[in-house]
């Protein structure tokens, strides 16, 4: 028996062709009344990169730039800039619009995570797992007839490495 869901997760990697992926999540957490987790993930450096990179520009500078990196992200998810705020108001005029907006306030987002790791599709699915998410809702891009039918690089890894449904998106190329 299939239950309601709960919670979706939707992957996020900030690019502006995302906007219309993050319709798709939204509209599935309103019509579900399901709890929206967004998540971003950061991928990890190689040891050897990131070896150099602070050889070349010392320990601590490495450290700030990729904290400023994480907060950065998290900002833009959060809405601490002008374009994640716009986008913020956008939503709360789509459910303004909506009859049966869902029964969370003015916006379906739970939570917003920055994770950080060596694979990007490991971090989806452990996060969907964690958060116990229905649905994976993410992007792929479409570029000529067999990536339309295959999918992107990343779709086919959480694919393969999750038992939680996925609902891919194409994504407009920009």
């Amino acid at each position: 028996m299939i239950k309601k869901p709960q919670n979706i997760l939707f992957a996020s990697d900030l690019s502006v062709d995302m906007k219309q992926v993050f319709e798709h999540a939204v509209a599935m957490a309103t019509y579900c009344d399901a709890d929206l987790i967004v998540l971003h993930v950061m991928e990890e450096a190689s040891p050897s990169a990131e070896k150099q990179v602070k050889m070349a520009f010392g320990e601590s500078l490495y450290r700030d730039i990729k904290a400023k990196h994480k907060s950065g992200a998290r900002d833009l998810l959060i809405g601490k800039n002008v374009d994640a705020l716009r986008i913020r108001q956008a939503i709360a005029g789509f459910f303004e619009d909506k009859e049966n907006a869902p029964s969370h306030a003015d916006s379906p987002i739970k939570k917003i995570l920055v994770a950080e790791g060596r694979s990007i599709a490991d971090e989806i699915v452990s996060a969907a797992v964690e958060e116990d998410c229905s649905f994976i809702v993410m992007g792929c891009r479409q570029q000529g007839l067999l990536a339309q039918t295959m999918g992107d690089k990343l779709v086919r890894k959480v694919l393969k490495r999750t038992s939680v449904p996925v609902f891919v998106v194409p994504r407009a190329n920009a």
